[in-house]
Parts: structure tokens; C-alpha cells; sequence
């Protein structure tokens, strides 16, 4: 008899079965029957505390199986196909293996996702188990290639949807630039902890305060404020201008202690993720992609992926589950106007003690005499440089608009004013001057077009320029949406529509409406050079 432990569950049922049957094998052949019959009546004691019967044909097979092979015969037989394949078929596995080998990071959902995208199984025939298992055998599990990751962490619950909202930034793949060098790229994301869905992520160059804001204004844009935020000590976390906002917008702001990830597990497993799934594919192209190419294959494997298939932890596609428990609680929305100004850059500025302005971006602002050579706070956004708000002592002075050419310092009104002139010169000049650059547009169109189907008017340019940006157009912004309209007239609607879907595709939504009109404008001059419109 092979030497077995004496923990051996074989060896523990074939002692169970052996105390059921020993009276019986001490008995004589003529008596045996008898007993035999009797303890099939009986219900007997087994290791889990559960008493059971069992049959006459049982109780005679164990005591011939005993006489037989003594105790080892009692034990369970082992299956003749143990260890053969069932459920998976051979090329299948050996596909499975070869694409594990091809890049030992990928995960097996990957891997099973990857076969029946490509028609080599039909969905759903393959489990995740199984493979694991078959895998393991072969020694091409990631755990036995030494690949896979062994960090522990906490488990929190939290009932609703943003709730609780973890943000991080993970090391990317490399991108091409404009120049032809390459530099690596960094994911900065938020992961909601209760449906496991990522509201707002995209790849960026650089891990700063610019890259926060710009992900915290389309998360709070788009669904709206998170009861508690958790981050960790990155330089663009430490920001006190994050800070500052996310005290204004009421936002729960928690930093995460160095160098320990309790709490922090959600957005790990999720860079995980995307490192084994998604970041394993872009390494596998024959060149690195842009980085607007690398957003553009981000977006597409998240929507289709990431948000679509059930999640190990809580058994539900995440935007499934993430829209099932909005319904029961609403996230409460934020003010756009409040979000705009506290998301604004600072700066620390003296006014010029004659002109009475500030620089910022190149740009000279005119503030209140008042404050000439005082230093003050002045709070801007670097993609719109149409205002900029000026605070002095802590307090908030004036919204201060751009100084126009040959325009004076701000000052008290003259006693007595002069009439209003006849005629208003520079409204002639800014006539003349837009009718010169129509003309100039026009001159770019290489043939005529017959039928110019529906033209876009300012009212749909403005409600496409609302769902880009996420929210009412500003007066400024209006403004500049009703000059490249007049500028680009006569246009076609459905060529606006690709131009805006193409750049808010490309940058994401969230973003001041001039970004979007200046993609209006070079898809639309780029075609006319074309001759295609």
C-alpha cells in the first residue's frame, strides 16, 4: 500500500467506511449477512458531523473490496481521464498557451477574451477556472511564470455610486510626439469603489496639477461630485489649488499614507488590469501610437471591455451596475460657475504702477487703479484667457477682462461727457475687415457644390458646442461660436457634425468651446483646400 499522511482525505474516508463494516469482518461467513442487513438499517456517524445511511450493495461492495486491497480499497478510485482534456479542446489550449507565452502578463480573461473575438471558440464555452487549471498543469500560469502580482489588501463597501472615488496615475506605454521623440505616458484615472466604473481617465504626458484639474472638471461635469475623493501624495494631489477646490465643491478630500495601499486596492487591481489587458496589446503594435491614437484605442477598450463584461468582485458589468444604483441615490451635481473659478491656476502678481495691469500668458489685464504696485492674487484659466479674477487681501476685487490696444488705465469717469459720435469708425473697419476674410475662405473652395444639403445655423452650432463642453455656453463663448460661423458660412450640418464628434472624440468633453471651434474651423479649411467641400 502506498504511504500516505495521516491528513490524506482518501485515507480518512477509507478509515470512515472501514469503522461502518468492521463488525462485519470480524464476523464468520455465515453470520455476515445478517449483520450486513442490519447496518444498512443504521445511520452512522461521518467527519462532518452528519449522520447517513448507507445501502446493502454498499456495505457487501466495501467488504469485498477490503478483503482485497485491505484499506486501500475503501478509498475512492481515482477517474480513468483524470487530467485529460474535456471541456477544452487541445488546439484551443495550445492556442491559449502560445498567446500566454507570447506576453506571460496577460491575464486568462484576456486570453479567453481574445480566442473568442477571433472565432476560435464560441462565447462563453470556455470558464476561467478551467483554463486556470489546465494552464497551471502546464506550467503557464502566470503565478508559476512568476508574473503575477502578490500585494493584499482591505476590503471596504461602500452603498452607493461616488461614494467613495479613488484617483490615481499609473505609468503608461510609450507615445510618438509630433518631433519624433518618444516619452512615456501616464494614466491619470478615477474609479468609482461601488460599481467598480471609471468615470474619467485618459493618458496624459506629465503627472501635474494640470492633468487633475482637467480630470476633475470632466468628472464633475459629466456625473457630477463625489462624496469622498482618495488620492495618494503625487505632486499633482498636493496642489493647493486642488485642494482649495475641493473644499469649495464640498468634496471630501483624503490622502493616502506613503508607501501603504490599504484602501487604495480598487484603483491597484485596476492599473493591474489595464497593464495585463490593455497596455500588453499597445506594446504588441509595430510602433508606438500617438498619444491621441493611444486615447482613442484607451476609450475603445473601456467601453467595449472594461465596462461591458461582469467584474470578479461584484458579478456585474460596472456601467450596469454603476446606472442600477444611480436610480437609488442621485449624485449630486455641481455648480459650473463655482467649478470654473475654483479650478483656476494661481498666480502671485504686482500691478504695473502705470499702465494699472496684470500679465498672465502674455496677456496684460487691466485691474482697479486702486491697486497699483500692490501685489495680488490673480486666479486664470490657461485655456481661456478671456478674464482672469483678481484677489487682494484675501478678498475678491474684480473679474478684469484684457486690456485692448492703446485702451487707458482704469479710472473715475470725466465730470462731463463728450456726445456720442455720427458715425462708429471701428464698427466700419470690423465690417469691412470680416467681409475681407469670408471672401478669403471662399477663394479656398477648389469646386462648386451643387447641393449643399442642410446648412448649420448659431443656434445648432450652439447646442452641439453644449454637449461637447457639458454645459450653457458662456457669453464669451457664444461670442466666438457666432464669429467662426461667419467666418466659415455657408457650412453644411453634416460636416460640423463629424468635425465636433472627431474632437471631442480625440480631446474628450469638458473642454472650453474654443477648442472645439478651432477643430471646426481646420477640419472645415482642411477639406476645403481638399476640394472635398
Amino acid at each position: 500500500m502506498t504511504t500516505r499522511d495521516d491528513r490524506d482525505p482518501q485515507l480518512e474516508l477509507a478509515l470512515v467506511r472501514y469503522r461502518v463494516i468492521a463488525e462485519a469482518l470480524e464476523a464468520d461467513d455465515e453470520a455476515r449477512p445478517a449483520l450486513l442487513r442490519a447496518l444498512a438499517q443504521e445511520e452512522h456517524a461521518q467527519p462532518d458531523g452528519q449522520r447517513r445511511r448507507f445501502s446493502l450493495r454498499t456495505l457487501e461492495r466495501w467488504v469485498a473490496r477490503f478483503h482485497e486491497r485491505r484499506l486501500e480499497g475503501l478509498m475512492r478510485a481515482a477517474r480513468e481521464d483524470k487530467g485529460a482534456l474535456r471541456a477544452v479542446p487541445r488546439p484551443v489550449l495550445e492556442r491559449l498557451i502560445a498567446l500566454r507565452k507570447e506576453a506571460p502578463w496577460r491575464s486568462t480573461a484576456t486570453l479567453i477574451d481574445i480566442v473568442e473575438r477571433a472565432g476560435e471558440v464560441a462565447r462563453g464555452a470556455l470558464r476561467r477556472s478551467t483554463v486556470d487549471r489546465h494552464l497551471d498543469r502546464l506550467g503557464q500560469s502566470r503565478r508559476m511564470l512568476k508574473v503575477a502580482g502578490t500585494k493584499r489588501h482591505v476590503r471596504l463597501s461602500f452603498a452607493h455610486p461616488f461614494d467613495f472615488v479613488v484617483g490615481d496615475f499609473h505609468a503608461g506605454p510609450y507615445v510618438r510626439l509630433d518631433s519624433g521623440d518618444i516619452r512615456r505616458t501616464e494614466l491619470g484615472a478615477f474609479i468609482d469603489h461601488t460599481s467598480r466604473f471609471v468615470p474619467e481617465s485618459r493618458y496624459g504626458l506629465v503627472e501635474d496639477f494640470m492633468a487633475v484639474r482637467r480630470g476633475l472638471r470632466a468628472l464633475c461635469m459629466a456625473f457630477g461630485k463625489s462624496r469622498r475623493l482618495y488620492v495618494d501624495g503625487g505632486p499633482g494631489y498636493q496642489a493647493r489649488r486642488f485642494h482649495f477646490a475641493c473644499d469649495a465643491l464640498g468634496i471630501d478630500l483624503v490622502h493616502s499614507k506613503p508607501y501603504v495601499s490599504e484602501g487604495r486596492g480598487v484603483i491597484e487591481r485596476f492599473n493591474r488590469t489595464t497593464k495585463e489587458a490593455f497596455e500588453t496589446e499597445v506594446r504588441l503594435r509595430k510602433e508606438p501610437p500617438c498619444l491621441e491614437e493611444l486615447n482613442a484605442l484607451w476609450r475603445a477598450w473601456l467601453e467595449e471591455r472594461y465596462h461591458r463584461r461582469p467584474h470578479s468582485e461584484t458579478g456585474e458589468p460596472p456601467l450596469e451596475r454603476f446606472e442600477r444604483l444611480r436610480t437609488e441615490k442621485a449624485i449630486e451635481p455641481v455648480d459650473p460657475v463655482l467649478l470654473d473659478e475654483v479650478l483656476r491656476i494661481h498666480a502671485r502678481r504686482i500691478v504695473h504702477k502705470k499702465t494699472s495691469t496684470v500679465e498672465v500668458g502674455g496677456v496684460a489685464f487691466v485691474v482697479d487703479t486702486s491697486l497699483r504696485s500692490r501685489k495680488v492674487d490673480v486666479l486664470f484659466d490657461p485655456h481661456d484667457l478671456s478674464s482672469v479674477l483678481v484677489y487682494f487681501d484675501g478678498r475678491r476685487i474684480q473679474r478684469a477682462s484684457p486690456q485692448l490696444p492703446g485702451e487707458p488705465p482704469l479710472s473715475a469717469p470725466p465730470d462731463s461727457a463728450l456726445p456720442p459720435p455720427s458715425v462708429d469708425y471701428l464698427e466700419l473697419l470690423r465690417r469691412d475687415h470680416e467681409r475681407r476674410r469670408a471672401a478669403e475662405l471662399s477663394s479656398l473652395r477648389f469646386r462648386a457644390v451643387r447641393d449643399m444639403g442642410s446648412q448649420l445655423t448659431l443656434a445648432q452650432l450652439i447646442e452641439r458646442l453644449r454637449v461637447c463642453t457639458g454645459r450653457p455656453l458662456g457669453d464669451v463663448e457664444r461670442a466666438l461660436a457666432a464669429e467662426t460661423l461667419e467666418a466659415l458660412a455657408p457650412l453644411e450640418l453634416a460636416i460640423a457634425d463629424v468635425a465636433l464628434k472627431t474632437a471631442a472624440a480625440a480631446t474628450g468633453h469638458g473642454l472650453h468651446a474654443s477648442h472645439y471651434l478651432q477643430a471646426l474651423r481646420e477640419h472645415v479649411l482642411r477639406a476645403r483646400r481638399k476640394g472635398t467641400t
